[in-house]
């Protein structure tokens, strides 16, 4: 697969116990190959797992239905796959040919979450980038 434009920035931050997250990476690029699909990388480092664990349930079920869920713990304990759905909050305003899959991954302290926005076919990217990614933790 061809990417294009792919920026990456990394950023860290004190922390005490009103600020966990750490390091902050985000990256985002263009597969031209699946007709310009634009990706985004998160992946957020935290100091503790109480806020990790709890920033997972927020981000990865806030504001999603449940028809677009395709998997969970698929990829280790704490990840979460899915695609926008009809029952999502505001999807009456989303374009229903484009797809919009999410990837939530729990890694140590690290918090990763992969983001599609562009055809079906997407989906497959998503999960081999997914393992990608989990395999450079070791």
């Amino acid at each position: 697969m061809m990417s294009v434009g792919t920026d990456c920035r990394t950023e860290e931050y004190p922390t005490n116990e009103y600020s966990p997250l750490a390091q902050y990476s985000f990256c985002n690029y263009t597969i031209s190959s699946l007709n310009q699909t634009e990706v985004v990388l998160e992946l957020k480092k935290y100091t503790n797992l109480e806020d990790l664990h709890g920033t997972y349930q927020y981000d990865s079920s806030h504001l999603f239905g449940a028809k677009g869920l395709i998997s969970e713990n698929a990829y280790g304990d704490m990840s979460r796959f899915r695609v926008n759905s009809e029952d999502d909050y505001g999807a009456e305003f989303t374009d229903p040919n484009v797809y919009y899959y999410h990837l939530w991954i729990v890694k140590s302290e690290y918090l990763i979450h992969l983001t599609s926005k562009g055809t079906e076919e997407a989906g497959e990217y998503m999960v081999s980038m997914g393992q990608l990614i989990l395999s450079k933790f070791g």
